[in-house]
């Protein structure tokens, strides 16, 4: 068992609202872990800003710094850490809450904003008209993750996977899910 799964092959116990009673889930997806290492690398420099600028403090010396008092620097300090703890956790929930779900039956397209707003498009499978996957630059070719947009017949709208694990096999598991709707096709 991974620690961040981002791709969830067939899961049990699982439900979503207005899922049908004989609808099942077969791909259950988040955006790739790695694609978290940004604001993650940022938040990890955040921690050391106030010690970096505390340790400066003595060359701003004649600007007036050092006539600040102690607690006017802790209360700023308790701000800093506090907005960068609300910086991390709404980010890890962004990308914990923003799920992309295939059934048997609908594709499921969850964004999550903020802890009021969220987003929920759902899309029958006969209605798309076409799908595609891309695994952009290096690091999406390293740790094989890419985005799948999927065109459907409404109004030309589409719904987009991003940053997905094994955008091709989810490519393919909707192609193979969408011509089991359909039944077999005559060939000749």
């Amino acid at each position: 068992m991974r620690l961040f799964p981002a791709y969830f092959d067939r899961p049990t116990h699982m439900k979503f609202a207005d899922q049908e009673e004989d609808e099942y889930i077969e791909l259950l997806l988040r955006r790739h872990f790695i694609t978290n290492v940004p604001w993650i690398f940022l938040s990890f420099i955040g921690i050391f800003i106030p010690v970096i600028i505390l340790n400066f403090s003595t060359l701003l010396s004649g600007f007036g710094v050092d006539r600040i008092p102690g607690n006017v620097i802790l209360a700023s300090l308790i701000l800093w850490y506090l907005f960068l703890l609300a910086y991390v956790i709404s980010r890890m929930l962004n990308w914990y809450f923003n799920i992309y779900i295939v059934t048997n039956k609908h594709l499921v397209d969850i964004n999550f904003y903020n802890l009021l707003n969220r987003d929920f498009t759902e899309v029958r499978l006969d209605d798309i008209q076409s799908s595609k996957s891309q695994i952009q630059g290096i690091i999406g070719s390293l740790f094989h993750y890419g985005d799948v947009v999927i065109e459907t017949a409404a109004e030309r709208q589409h719904i987009d996977f991003h940053s997905v694990p094994k955008p091709d096999a989810v490519k393919e598991r909707i192609q193979d899910l969408q011509e089991s709707e359909e039944g077999p096709r005559d060939v000749t």
